[in-house]
């Protein structure tokens, strides 16, 4: 078992490297939030291909234009046709009233007519801001209405692109009193009526069959946002899905009574000039003119969908737990690592690139469609691209390495020795420098073959190969494998003893292994025999010269007895031929 994993891991080492370092680093920047925005804006542009939904038909907007104040020729909404307005709605009996309006100063005339509707309006819900922040401070909730607990938090919670993708249930409110968030407490009015109220204490806010999960500071894409209150992720219907009515349709009576009756009816800004405006996923950057929404908008959004999770089944958004998230990623990581080790064309690896990115974000538009989960699909298409890219890098380097080495010896191989012998050559031609080159032979390698076997004699290359390396310690050396059992040593600026000399110690190195060979004529163990040559290059010799002579030096090497370097200079290149190796 051990055996076999070890196997696995040795086999499959690029790939476990390649796939730990791109999740290690995707996963590492997206703790530090750079894919913050990229994952935000991602979420946002997945809610806004979804199908529009039908429109919501408990919940009417009575949204104060400019026009209605042009109307009214004023450019503020007096006490007096707020208390009309209201007077007007509980005519046709809507089940809540939410007035998003601050009313915690009389704006005359008409403050006494409207402190006696709120006295007399049980159903209505006014507000006040309860956090303050670097750019609004507190604002108190009308006296009247909070005396008998009828205002709730107006607090809209906008991320650092400016942009509302959370809704508070209940804010962060200092002191004993606590508060909901004014979306929050219209549906949990309206559900009242139904018989449903929350489970008292839970972990997670259950109303009904519906359960609502806070946002933690790093859940979904978010990084180390401020998670405080009882946060969670909307889930906004299209924007333009609710019924509205402007101020001078309702005051002049040009409406349905039904688009009223048993309905929550919010009461807010729709005035472009107002402040109260902010940007959704829904505020997308393109086209003409970016989309706005309201306030009193957001807050019906926030209403319509705790009271559709509850009674209509509604999704609501959920986010895998970080340790699922940091999963997903690790596994795209290797799907990279897969696509690249794949033995297929590169058109066709990029073609299966596609496909699996194209997979990842469809699968995590039908999970977010369908199920309300939010995949962490941006870090994971990163991770995938990123694993691709290393793996690749890892590849190309590793033919290249392959096609300049040897594969069994993992030294040079004879068209590295080549190239490299033609540059030092004109090198040491232009600058009259010495070259030196060692050509050795194992002696008598085809015996030790025929005893011992041909997987024995690669394995007696190889550690040949390894000493021959240690033993070369020359400044710009080049130890290569030069074919079968010769190898081949260049010297660039050596002087012949110097070639000499580290001709000896590979020898010495080689025998001092004490690689038993029972068919040597020479020694019971491994020998080797070294031919070796130095001189300056000239116009007039042919760079194949070097080998030339130093393969004589190596044939003088064999008739001597083997086991043994000589050095020869340049004199003839005739060479008689030679038996057995």
């Amino acid at each position: 078992m051990g055996f076999g994993i070890q196997s696995f891991l040795r086999r499959n080492r690029l790939a476990l490297i390649t796939g730990c370092i791109a999740f290690g680093g995707v996963l590492s920047l997206r703790l530090l939030g750079t894919f913050q925005l990229l994952e935000l804006r991602g979420f946002d542009w997945m809610l806004r291909l979804r199908p529009t939904e039908a429109t919501d038909e408990r919940i009417l907007i009575i949204g104060i234009t400019e026009s209605d104040l042009n109307w009214l020729g004023a450019s503020v909404l007096t006490d007096q046709v707020m208390a009309d307005l209201i007077t007007q709605l509980k005519g046709h009996n809507p089940r809540i009233i939410g007035l998003d309006f601050y009313r915690n100063l009389p704006i005359e005339p008409g403050s006494e007519a409207l402190a006696e509707v709120f006295k007399h309006t049980p159903n209505l819900i006014g507000i006040e801001k309860v956090i303050s922040d670097g750019e609004t401070s507190k604002l108190p909730g009308n006296t009247i209405l909070a005396e008998t607990g009828q205002v709730a938090a107006s607090d809209v919670l906008v991320d650092a692109d400016g942009r509302v993708r959370r809704g508070l249930l209940f804010p962060s409110a200092v002191g004993p009193r606590a508060i909901e968030g004014f979306g929050f407490r219209l549906a949990l009015d309206y559900l009242f009526a139904e018989g449903i109220q929350p489970e008292p204490d839970p972990d997670v806010l259950r109303l009904g069959a519906g359960s609502f999960h806070p946002v933690d500071s790093n859940d979904g894409g978010y990084v180390r946002t401020d998670d405080g209150g009882y946060q969670i992720l909307l889930n906004m219907r299209t924007v333009g899905t609710f019924d509205q009515l402007t101020l001078q349709e309702v005051l002049s009576g040009e409406f349905s009574p039904k688009l009223v009756e048993d309905r929550i009816v919010l009461i807010g800004s729709a005035a472009i000039s107002s402040s109260d405006i902010f940007y959704t996923a829904y505020s997308s950057a393109f086209g003409p003119q970016v989309r706005t929404t309201f306030g009193v908008e957001i807050h019906a959004h926030i209403t319509s969908q705790i009271i559709s999770t509850v009674l209509d089944g509604r999704p609501s958004i959920h986010m895998l737990p970080e340790w699922a998230e940091a999963l997903a990623i690790l596994l795209f990581a290797y799907i990279g690592v897969g696509l690249q080790l794949q033995e297929t064309g590169e058109s066709r690896q990029i073609s299966r690139l596609i496909g699996v990115l194209l997979v990842t974000v469809g699968s995590g538009y039908l999970t977010l469609l369908l199920w309300g989960w939010w995949l962490p699909i941006v870090p994971s298409i990163i991770s995938t691209l990123t694993a691709t890219m290393i793996t690749g890098f890892y590849r190309t380097k590793q033919l290249k390495t392959l096609s300049a080495e040897d594969r069994l010896t993992r030294l040079a191989n004879r068209r590295t020795f080549d190239e490299t012998l033609q540059r030092e050559w004109f090198r040491a031609l232009r600058s009259q420098t010495p070259l030196s080159l060692i050509i050795c032979d194992v002696d008598f390698f085809k015996a030790y073959n025929d005893t011992y076997g041909h997987p024995k004699g690669d394995e007696c290359l190889t550690q040949v190969a390894k000493a021959m390396k240690s033993a070369v310690k020359w400044p710009d050396s080049l130890v290569a494998r030069y074919g079968g059992e010769e190898f081949v040593v260049l010297l660039p600026s050596a002087e012949s003893n110097d070639a000499l000399k580290i001709a000896e110690a590979i020898r010495e190195r080689i025998k001092g292994q004490k690689i038993i060979h029972e068919g040597s004529k020479v020694s019971e163990v491994v020998t080797l025999s070294l031919g070796v040559t130095s001189f300056v290059p000239s116009m007039n010799m042919p760079t194949s010269a070097l080998v030339e002579i130093a393969d004589l030096g190596l044939y003088t090497a064999k008739q001597a007895g083997r086991d043994r370097a000589v050095l020869h200079l340049p004199d003839t290149f005739a060479k008689p031929a030679l038996g057995e190796n």
